[in-house]
């Protein structure tokens, strides 16, 4: 089966959205189909390197304005279309890409694929009050021959944007369970100061909705003496901030900034975590990092917010707490810390959890809608 994979952003950018596409990319390739990834060129300074990739990229010029212009890249894909001759389309965004595609619909004649990472289709986007811009989504939710719903965040928001949106398929995002089949060895230069089973983990972008603040109030509530340490590993718009609020609350000798962490540091930081914090505000799509964690063997204590609610069982897997309060936070991370058989068991939990979210698994649920798309339709009668 030939994919193409149309995304708005792709590798190297890091992010959610981004590693998904990859890893689909990789998976339908081992599983001998022929996957394309469709992109815009990044934003300087991240340079591509498509040929280190296994799949074929095609890049076409960035979209320069999120109203402006957007129906020109037609073009591009169009040209795409006729030369690889795809099976199915599968795009990642509602906007920019899903609507693009919906402007071929009629032409390439093929099943289109909108799954939503949840940014798009979030309650109060600032790009759907833009003028037209709600009819561009709706011309692509109709066109679409099946929808992709990664959690109840995201299916909640094809709802409420297109109640007559056709079938809404769950298929949530997966986990590299390969990445964690082995102890990763000690980062050469990691500070000394972080010891293996002495600290709580914080592992995302540093910007206001992940609630890193929230996480450093609940820090300064627990007494010194617990002898544990928050890493946090990220980067981001929020950093001075973050950092200025470390020194305010006097909590620099216990509080690591490592910067963004990828690769072998960041299994390692995972493996050797006690637990890991997601203090989000809001929402959540569906956070890779809670699988990640899960298939490392740790715990999530999470905000109680949608995406998250959907990921950690209470008592199970993790701890949730009430959004933004640090009180609550500092509750549910005392307990993490201090009770070692339910930290345990909870890690056991989620190790064993993420064993159903494994990538195979997740590439096989997706080919098995495209097929069933592909598969000629009754009649009406």
């Amino acid at each position: 089966m030939k994919i193409a994979l149309y995304t708005g952003s792709a590798l190297p950018k890091l992010g959610g959205q981004e590693l998904v596409v990859d890893a689909l990319a990789r998976q339908f390739l081992w599983m001998g189909h022929e996957p394309t990834v469709l992109a815009p060129r990044p934003r300087r300074p991240l340079r591509v390197d498509d040929a280190s990739l296994p799949y074929p990229v095609i890049r076409h010029p960035r979209f320069y304005s999120t109203t402006l212009g957007v129906g020109w890249y037609r073009v591009f894909l169009r040209r795409a279309m006729r030369r690889h001759g795809f099976d199915v389309l599968h795009c990642h965004d509602v906007y920019p890409t899903g609507y693009v595609a919906a402007l071929l619909k009629d032409e390439i004649g093929i099943p289109i694929v909108i799954t939503s990472h949840g940014g798009d289709v979030k309650e109060g986007n600032a790009r759907l009050v833009k003028r037209g811009m709600k009819g561009r989504y709706d011309r692509a939710l109709g066109a679409a021959s099946a929808l992709v719903s990664i959690g109840s965040f995201t299916e909640a928001g094809f709802q409420r944007l297109y109640p007559s949106a056709g079938p809404i398929h769950t298929i949530p995002n997966g986990v590299d369970l390969t990445s964690f089949s082995e102890l990763a060895p000690r980062p050469a230069g990691m500070d000394a100061s972080i010891v293996s089973g002495q600290f709580l983990l914080f592992i995302g972008r540093l910007k206001d909705r992940k609630g890193v603040d929230v996480l450093l109030d609940a820090l300064a509530k627990l007494p010194a003496r617990c002898g544990t340490e928050l890493v946090i590993a990220g980067e981001g718009e929020e950093r001075s901030r973050i950092e200025s609020q470390v020194d305010r609350l006097g909590l620099r000798g216990r509080v690591r900034l490592l910067g963004r962490s990828v690769g072998a540091e960041k299994y390692w930081l995972l493996q050797n975590a006690l637990a890991v914090v997601m203090p989000s505000r809001m929402w959540e799509a569906f956070p890779l990092v809670v699988l990640e964690s899960y298939a490392a063997g740790k715990p999530v204590v999470g905000s109680d917010i949608p995406g998250l609610r959907d990921l950690i069982k209470p008592d199970t897997t993790g701890l949730l707490f009430a959004e933004g309060s640090a009180e609550a936070l500092a509750a549910a991370m005392k307990r993490v810390i201090e009770d070692s058989a339910l930290r345990q068991a909870m890690g056991r939990n989620a190790q064993q959890l993420a064993q159903s979210y494994a990538w195979p698994e997740i590439a096989r649920r997706h080919l098995e809608l495209y097929t069933s798309l592909l598969k000629p339709q009754p009649e009406a009668r």
